[in-house]
């Protein structure tokens, strides 16, 4: 089973000035936004574990990925061109949640929440390896890409089949661990696949944002 370990993403000052909007104009907000980068980039080792499984269409709603039962709900269809799809848990560890929770005791909560913020924004970027894998995948089948699918974040499929999803990994590989509730931990993880497939139309992973009834507020969309 894959592993990639010791990754070490570039991240953009610019993506969590965005974040902050007019606040970032601040000096001072300016300065700690700069440290928070600085401390995440300092902190971030990203690590991610995957593996290609068949896919199978059971109905409109339910589908067989390897050998687990996953039901998607009423957006399924994202998934039905599929034949096959690549799953993955992708981690940035745990020391920038530690000083996260250091930083909040020592009542220091701005620079605990631009550092969380930080950390969502490295999660993101860690999984670029992923997309190349993907991506030269279906160049060398001629095949198309689905959007990338997420437990929790796809509307109707549930965080609880997120346990369902990650059986087919290896967790522990990365340092992985997922709670009976499907949480995984270091919270600053996540799962999800994307399916490949010759009636696929599109050359390159996408997203699901606008299915999200946050669709129009989400400073992360894309």
């Amino acid at each position: 089973m894959p592993v990639i370990a010791n990754l070490h993403p570039a991240l953009s000052l610019d993506d969590l000035l965005h974040f902050l909007g007019q606040a970032a104009e601040r000096p001072k907000v300016n300065e700690l936004a700069r440290w928070a980068i600085d401390e995440a980039q300092r902190l971030v080792f990203s690590a991610i574990v995957y593996e290609w499984f068949t896919v199978q269409a059971l109905d409109s709603e339910r589908f067989k990925v390897g050998d687990a039962l996953l039901h998607l709900g009423p957006h399924a269809d994202l998934l039905a061109p599929a034949r096959e799809a690549l799953v993955s848990v992708c981690t940035i560890g745990s020391a920038l949640e530690e000083r996260v929770q250091t930083l909040l005791a020592e009542g220091r909560l701005f620079e605990g929440y631009l550092l969380d913020t930080a950390g969502v924004i490295a999660l993101g970027v860690s999984g670029e390896p992923l997309r190349c894998v993907v991506e030269e995948e279906a160049v060398r089948r001629g095949w198309g890409i689905s959007p990338a699918l997420s437990p929790g974040s796809l509307p109707g499929w549930t965080i609880n089949e997120q346990r369902t999803l990650c059986a087919l990994l290896d967790l522990s590989a990365i340092g992985v661990a997922i709670t009976d509730a499907g949480i995984l931990s270091p919270q600053k993880s996540g799962a999800g696949l994307v399916g490949i497939g010759p009636d696929y139309a599109a050359k390159h992973i996408g997203s699901t944002c606008h299915l999200c009834r946050l669709r129009n507020t989400c400073q992360f969309r894309h």
